[in-house]
């Protein structure tokens, strides 16, 4: 082995110096598929900016082609035309400002989203190898010599116990997060009552079951004490049981809480109807230094990018639906979670359960698409209840706010 030690690697490039390597320039074929591929994403770019339209698109270019038409060819009794000339400037700051503003924050909301679900699967993988490797691993040998029947007893408890409250954990949030609410994109009118129920009711089941799995996880980390865990771990074990639930409450603040109605209400009245009929004589005022044709269809071309644009922004505005391009799609991240629940040796069927009856959590309709179900809430907390009994009694529970959620449902 050669006693010559690595360098220190250090990088001018990334720090802005420029990086002149004659290989690299003179690579044609390099440049020749570069080339290429760039011009590949041109044209598959004109497929992608189709895509992010929608019937809003259709309408306001119905309103601006009719605007457009009216103020180019109409004179009044004097023979003078309505045309304007308007500061481009003015046009900037006034509308494309705003809307970019408006879209920053929707990736914003997004960007959060991905964040604290990267957060949320961390947390629940991080618990289970706690309770698979520090519970297991913690015992010294003297000590397992002296209490090996009841160590070995407390930590399969304790394991499976967390192995539970994940498992309870999993289901609940792909129907809780997974369906899209009517809201988010459209204003509710007919039927919006009821439809408003039932995503209550649904809420309320999936985040009961959600709480059933984080009380699991307490009991899980209590649980550990008997399987020789220091105080210290066991603090730890349920600080990070507390991130957890604050931050599936904050991804659901997220889905549940978007824009406030008052901007996106703006934005689509300005977008969809100020624009095209105000920005008209301006228009107008363009076909007489060039022609009519190269007005329309430069009018067509900027009202088709800004509903573009806006049609991104509310898509964004439930980032877990998936219903947009650039969405959150949770169930990726639960399915990652799931491998490594099994990998820690729980039973299949932990998994294999969250095929029975929930609720799907409210969709376009009220109702909702059809996802995968949970299993019970009231059946989860049986059979923590059974796994807690081997140790000892489950923190209590309210028993009048589980009667009165029960009722509820």
């Amino acid at each position: 082995m050669s006693s010559r030690s690595r360098s220190a690697p250090f990088s001018t490039h990334a720090r802005g110096v420029p990086l002149f390597d004659k290989g690299r320039f003179f690579d044609v074929s390099r440049h020749a598929t570069s080339a290429l591929l760039d011009l590949r994403d041109i044209g598959s770019s004109i497929f992608w900016y189709i895509s992010m339209q929608s019937w809003l698109t259709f309408w306001s270019l119905i309103v601006n082609i009719i605007s457009v038409v009216f103020f180019c060819f109409f004179e009044d009794s004097s023979g003078n035309r309505l045309a304007v000339e308007l500061d481009f400037t003015f046009v900037a700051f006034t509308v494309v400002l705003p809307l970019l503003g408006f879209l920053w924050f929707a990736f914003q909301r997004r960007e959060r989203c991905l964040a604290l679900l990267s957060e949320c699967k961390c947390l629940m993988v991080s618990l289970l190898q706690a309770h698979h490797h520090w519970v297991s691993g913690n015992i010294t040998a003297a000590d397992a010599g002296a209490m090996a029947s009841t160590t070995t007893t407390a930590t399969a408890v304790a394991l499976q116990q967390a192995q539970i409250g994940v498992a309870t954990i999993i289901p609940a949030m792909r129907i809780y997060f997974l369906p899209s609410r009517f809201y988010s994109h459209n204003y509710p009118y007919l039927g919006y009552k009821s439809a408003m129920i039932q995503i209550a009711l649904d809420r309320s089941r999936s985040q009961r079951q959600i709480k059933d799995g984080i009380l699991g996880l307490h009991t899980a980390s209590l649980s550990s004490r008997a399987a020789g865990v220091s105080p210290p771990l066991e603090a730890l074990l349920h600080d990070r049981t507390l991130r957890l639930s604050i931050v599936i409450d904050q991804m659901s603040n997220v889905k549940e809480f978007g824009t406030p109605q008052g901007i996106r209400s703006v934005a689509r009245f300005y977008i969809c109807l100020i624009i095209p009929l105000f920005f008209a004589p301006y228009w107008a005022w363009v076909s007489d230094f060039t022609n009519f044709a190269f007005a329309f269809f430069m009018s067509i071309a900027v009202q088709i990018a800004l509903v573009g644009l806006m049609n991104v922004a509310i898509s964004l505005e439930d980032p877990f639906d998936n219903s947009g391009m650039d969405g959150v799609f949770i169930d990726e991240q639960l399915y990652e979670v799931e491998q490594a629940l099994l990998a820690t040796g729980a039973d299949p069927s932990l998994i294999d359960s969250g095929s029975g009856s929930g609720g799907n959590g409210g969709g376009e309709s009220g109702g909702g698409g059809s996802h995968p179900a949970a299993p019970s809430a009231n059946g989860v907390s049986a059979r923590n209840r059974a796994v807690d009994g081997a140790v000892g009694p489950a923190p209590p529970r309210s028993g009048r706010v589980v009667r009165v959620a029960t009722d509820a449902v």
